[in-house]
């Protein structure tokens, strides 16, 4: 009986692992997506309105997807520091706190972007925004490919090894 649960255990436990590499490509996916799509309303929010950066913020806390309006919100909530710290250190912090399933070249992007916002004239900005998002859906055709097909190979790996080492201690 014993053998029994800790083959069960054994095959739960490496299936389990299997299926969070799995799912952490798939929070990247999403995390791209939800950053690409903030990261458009901002292009047209400094091309047509040439929106403060406060204002900005607030704009994509609100109407961004998860996780990317939580980043927003927090870059935001630092905004009564920037006086002592730069809008790109403060942008930095929020990545920091909402890696949102980034990778870290991910998270490279967006905090080069934050050195720029705030820094340049509406069209400097916007073209910032529009390099970093150009450069994220780069990335995000690379994680779905990556995640169709590592993902899967994860999930039947997990199952795979634990079965392996389940017959073994059998």
């Amino acid at each position: 009986m014993r053998k029994l649960l800790g083959a069960a255990l054994i095959i739960g436990g490496t299936a389990a692992m299997g299926f969070s590499a799995a799912r952490g490509l798939a929070q990247r996916v999403s995390g791209l997506g939800a950053v690409i799509a903030a990261l458009e309303l901002a292009e047209r929010e400094l091309s047509f309105r040439l929106t403060p950066i406060p204002e900005l913020l607030d704009e994509l806390s609100r109407r961004a997807p998860a996780p990317a309006g939580a980043f927003f919100a927090g870059c935001l909530a630092r905004l009564d520091r920037l006086g002592e710290r730069s809008l790109g250190e403060l942008w930095d912090e929020a990545i920091e706190e909402q890696p949102m399933g980034l990778a870290a070249e991910d998270r490279e992007i967006l905090s080069r972007l934050g050195r720029v916002l705030g820094r340049y004239d509406g069209g400097g900005q916007q073209e910032a925004v529009a390099l970093a998002r150009v450069r994220l859906e780069h990335n995000l055709a690379a994680a779905e490919a990556d995640r169709d097909s590592r993902g899967r190979l994860y999930g039947a790996l997990g199952l795979t090894a634990g079965s392996f080492f389940a017959i073994l201690l059998l």
